[in-house]
């Protein structure tokens, strides 16, 4: 494991990102991926809303990844590609590890299309400024782009149809946090507690890019998860609708590991 201080890190993903800014600059068939877009957006971008990009699955990190940006300014298949292996080479020009690289690579990539995105959204910007979430504002959003999303009598939101798995979010204004929340319910107030726990461990062990835990209710033992995001710096709305799709795949992902029908598999 690699230890740095938040400033050294800092400073290396920045002298990285401009070498690869000045290297993607100098090629003629990918300098067009950062047209009309400063360094300084780019870094700036990236300390923004580097927190809205969700963990992958580790098998991820090792393939070719897809680009996430609107297809209208979306690169081709090939210059994507020389694009994420030129951005991995000065990430080890300026410093990082060979096994830190995949990681890190496919993350800051993924708020440089975000970056990218934004500059064609013209005058309609997609990021809300902190005083603009609300439970509301969330829910408009996701049922404005193919998903069902409702808000309950306690304000969260639930969200089902278009998701993987049906879910919960929650807008905190006090703390500025936007909270993922999955719950698994028992298919019986019965369920052993000690076989839900051990299915969580397994859940735990092959899912670690998501921390899965076990609550015990009245009605039985509850898996549970969630994931939180900060919007003191305001709300990538593109990059949290991705986050919540991936959230829920999690969700999924563990529910199918149930082979002992020990949880709801959806919920109504």
């Amino acid at each position: 494991m690699v230890v740095r201080t938040e400033a050294e890190f800092k400073e290396k993903i920045e002298y990285g990102m401009e070498l690869f800014y000045k290297d993607v600059l100098e090629k003629k068939d990918i300098r067009h991926f950062f047209f009309g877009i400063t360094l300084q957006k780019i870094i700036e971008d990236y300390h923004l809303f580097k927190d809205f990009v969700m963990a992958k699955p580790e098998r991820y990190y090792k393939e070719m990844v897809m680009q996430t940006a609107p297809s209208a300014v979306q690169v081709k298949a090939p210059q994507f590609d020389e694009i994420q292996i030129a951005f991995q080479n000065n990430l080890r020009l300026a410093g990082f590890l060979k096994v830190e690289i995949p990681k890190l690579a496919v993350h800051a990539l993924e708020v440089m299309e975000e970056t990218r995105a934004q500059k064609a959204d013209a005058d309609s910007p997609k990021v809300w400024k902190p005083f603009e979430v609300t439970n509301q504002i969330v829910c408009d959003y996701f049922n404005s782009n193919r998903t069902d999303a409702r808000l309950e009598k306690n304000g969260d939101i639930y969200c089902s149809r278009g998701f993987m798995y049906p879910f919960w979010v929650r807008v905190v204004p006090d703390s500025k946090q936007i909270i993922f929340i999955g719950q698994a319910f028992p298919t019986s107030t019965m369920t052993p507690l000690a076989e839900v726990q051990k299915l969580c461990e397994q859940i735990n062990e092959r899912l670690t890019h998501q921390k899965f835990a076990v609550r015990e209710t009245p009605n039985g033992p509850v898996l549970f998860a969630r994931h939180s995001f900060s919007y003191v710096n305001g709300v990538p709305v593109r990059m949290l609708l991705r986050g919540a799709k991936q959230f829920a795949s999690s969700f999924e992902s563990a529910i199918n590991m149930d082979s002992n029908q020990l949880l709801i598999k959806k919920l109504g």
